[in-house]
């Protein structure tokens, strides 16, 4: 390995200086840390409790993680290291309190090298902190499968918001009701699962309740399906998909409320996956015709449009919706008369058009000047994934393993000094039904386990009664036979603490074959692991066109990140990004926020308090929005496959201001709250703006119009002016800050 040497940059002034140097003391030279070797320095810890922790660091492998202990506390984890060379990474520290302090850098996955570690004093920028109020509001849900993210909005019309949780196919697509510091009220809008994707929230009849649209998807493509219609008549909910004239099958992903003509009410936009035999078009619009129902229209390029994911905003601040979809990654300008420009190649950096790995965006005015940004999270999908992934804890001693189902072989060799344990065996079905046994040694002796990945109709008879787990001696299973032909998992020792386990497909068999071994020393392949690590992007608006500033405003390095989220969670009066990791293949990682310096980039912070570290799933999406109008931004976080729903309170101790705005129908026409505009001016002459919509999205689409901003210390608003997207506007002057205001 290559290594860079010396400590190099270090901070300036005199506490941080003293700090690097003592530092440096431990690290005169690079240290590196291996499967066996972590690193501890004691580091005391004066001036600011709140550090950024700079960090030189070098790997010769395609990427790995670093995770760093205070103690016993976790204060990074897994800082992702995507890829081979020497990298800069940066992150937020806080230690809590001065004093002397005892850290520890673990890796994972690879050797990596630290060339230089040192601290610089962060004293301007407050740190959010979250608590799990899943428990006490009785927010307590099944575990399963996601499906891209909740919809929020004001279903009840009670004044606060109401959520809608979307769970694919195990658990039916549930409401959640918010009834103030009372425990939620949590019912199934379906009485049975089915094949159900994202949803949205919108008032398509102009009533002045919230409807539910409901995407559901189509087999894989060989049974297409309608998308389903909820009218919400004082919380009954009706299927109305017939009677409305929305009818026509789709592969349904991500449905969405827009006012696609300007003419008051809300169309409808139904974003779908192209199915095996598809014929143009492939996404499907439909014109609300004023009188409850809808007739479909033919939308010229837009129709046609590759993705299925699409994020609802106003890029280019004419009034008008604009769609963004990915992947790949098109910019779509909305006319106002149901038709829509390709923007894509006038807007976009060349390098960035078409721009295939990202599947979550939101938008955000990052740098506070009226034009709307774009953010852009970059992730492998879940068949993506299940192309040879692995993972290896040594301290766990657990091995994780995740591949496809296609024709092949797959083998790995490993040592264990002792019995070892197979569980979580999932297979995900695909119509094939024959088995997959456990053989053990070079006599193959023919085990069965219980394996996940089938529904109870699929799983083959022998796989029902078996148990989930099997523990291995190795006289079980001495020696590696000379044949692996039939489907199967075969496991050998070979003597010596040396074993060998390989898998073996010999047609297309499964979607995913998975499953973990336990009791493992270490591991060694001669394969190419899957590299999770895509690189997240931060698209800077510049009126005409956007630029690619993702290096400039410090967004981490790699990662896989399903969902992202914006919001000002210190209420310091600028917008922060809360990113959802989807982890290891059997371990939680802490999501990210980002924290917005006001000052042209991003801290990254791991210590917020709203992950579900012990969560059996993975980091998915979720909303950023106030659900308790006390003023403070809460989080509502999806846990993707085989995980629960969280609700995070924001309580953190700043000394910050906000205002909430709550933006009702407008005044003359009863126009709906969507895609209004609301800009404040304060008394020290700042000016804000936010869209009436979501912040963030999949497939799932939210009406957020408590519209919240942080304030930093100002304490006055000369001026709160609200647009709505017919034209109608109203202005609200001499306000005061950490109160609410409605536009009634």
């Amino acid at each position: 390995m290559g290594l860079l040497a010396g400590c190099e940059n270090m901070a300036s002034n005199e506490t941080s200086a003293y700090a690097a140097s003592e530092l440096q003391k431990s690290l005169d030279k690079p240290v590196i840390l291996t499967n066996s070797q972590d690193f501890t320095l004691a580091y005391n810890v004066t001036g600011s409790a709140l550090k950024r922790l700079n960090l030189s660091v070098e790997i010769d492998a395609s990427y790995a993680q670093l995770t760093i202990m205070d103690g016993q506390r976790v204060v990074v984890d897994n800082l992702d290291i995507p890829a081979t060379g020497s990298h800069n990474l940066n992150v937020l520290v806080d230690f809590k309190t001065l004093g002397q302090h005892t850290l520890t850098f673990v890796r994972r996955s690879n050797d990596i090298a630290i060339n230089t570690v040192n601290f610089e004093d962060v004293q301007d920028l407050k740190t959010p902190s979250f608590v799990d109020a899943s428990q006490q509001y009785q927010l307590e849900t099944e575990i399963s499968y996601k499906y891209g993210g909740p919809a929020i909005g004001d279903i009840d019309a009670d004044g606060d918001y109401d959520y809608v949780l979307n769970n694919h196919n195990h658990v039916p697509t549930q409401l959640v009701t918010y009834n103030g510091d009372n425990p939620v009220k949590l019912e199934r809008l379906f009485d049975y699962p089915l094949d159900f994707h994202g949803s949205s929230v919108g008032d398509y009849d102009n009533d002045g309740d919230l409807d539910i649209m409901v995407a559901q998807g189509g087999a894989n493509g060989t049974n297409p399906t309608s998308y389903i219609l909820l009218n919400n008549d004082k919380q009954t909910f009706t299927n109305v998909s017939a009677q409305a004239g929305i009818l026509t099958p789709a592969r349904g992903r991500s449905p969405r409320w827009v006012d696609m003509d300007l003419d008051g009410d809300l169309d409808v936009a139904l974003f779908n996956a192209p199915t095996p035999f598809s014929k143009n078009p492939v996404q499907y619009f439909f014109k609300n015709n004023g009188d409850s129902t809808f007739s479909q229209q033919r939308v010229k390029g837009l129709e046609d449009a590759a993705g299925e994911r699409v994020l609802v905003t106003d890029f280019n601040h004419d009034g008008i919706d604009d769609f963004v979809m990915f992947s790949p990654i098109t910019l779509w300008e909305g006319n106002g008369d149901f038709s829509y420009t390709d923007v894509t190649a006038a807007k976009l950096p060349p390098s960035l058009q078409g721009k295939m790995g990202y599947y979550a965006a939101t938008d955000i005015d990052v740098n506070n000047d009226g034009l709307l940004d774009l953010y852009f999270a970059g992730s492998r999908t879940h068949y993506q994934i299940s192309r040879k992934s692995i993972d290896f804890n040594p301290k766990t001693t657990r091995l994780d393993i995740r591949d496809d189902g296609e024709t092949g072989s797959t083998a790995v060799s490993f040592t264990a000094d002792d019995a070892i344990v197979l569980a979580d065996l999932d297979l995900t079905y695909r119509q094939y039904n024959d088995g997959f046994a456990i053989f053990l040694g070079e006599n193959k002796k023919r085990m069965v386990v219980n394996a996940k990945g089938f529904m109870p109709s699929q799983r083959p008879m022998e796989m029902r009664t078996a148990p989930s787990e099997l523990t291995i001696n190795n006289n079980d299973a001495v020696g590696w036979p000379e044949e692996r032909k039939v489907n199967g998992l075969y496991i050998g020792y070979l003597g010596n603490n040396q074993w060998q386990a390989e898998w073996v497909r010999d047609r297309n068999i499964y979607w995913k074959v998975s499953f973990s071994l336990t009791g493992l020393q270490d591991i060694k392949y001669d394969w190419e692991p899957n590299n999770r690590n895509v690189q997240d992007l931060l698209l800077v608006n510049r009126s005409d066109f956007f630029v690619d500033r993702t290096s400039d405003w410090n967004i981490p390095l790699g990662g896989n990140h399903w969902g992202v989220t914006r919001g000002d969670f210190n209420n310091d009066g600028w917008q922060d990004l809360f990113l959802y990791r989807y982890g290891f293949l059997a371990e939680r990682v802490a999501d990210l926020m980002l924290l917005n310096n006001g000052k042209g980039r991003f801290e990254n912070l791991m210590t917020h308090g709203a992950s579900a570290i012990t969560d059996t799933g993975h980091g998915d999406m979720g909303q950023a929005f106030d659900f308790n109008n006390d003023g403070q931004v809460d989080l509502l976080n999806g846990s993707e496959e085989e995980g629960a729903w969280y609700l995070y309170k924001n309580q953190s101790d700043t000394a910050n201001n906000y205002i909430l705005i709550d933006v009702n129908y407008s005044p003359k026409d009863n126009v709906d709250p969507y895609s209004a505009l609301v800009s404040i001016k304060t008394g020290s002459g700042k000016t804000y703006q936010k869209r009436v919509g979501s912040a963030g999205e999949v497939h799932s689409q939210s009406l957020m119009d408590i519209v919240h901003f942080g304030l930093g210390g100002d304490t006055h608003i000369t001026s709160a002016t609200i647009r709505w997207r017919n034209g109608e506007e109203i202005e609200l002057k001499n306000l005061t800050a950490n109160k609410r205001y409605t536009t009634d």
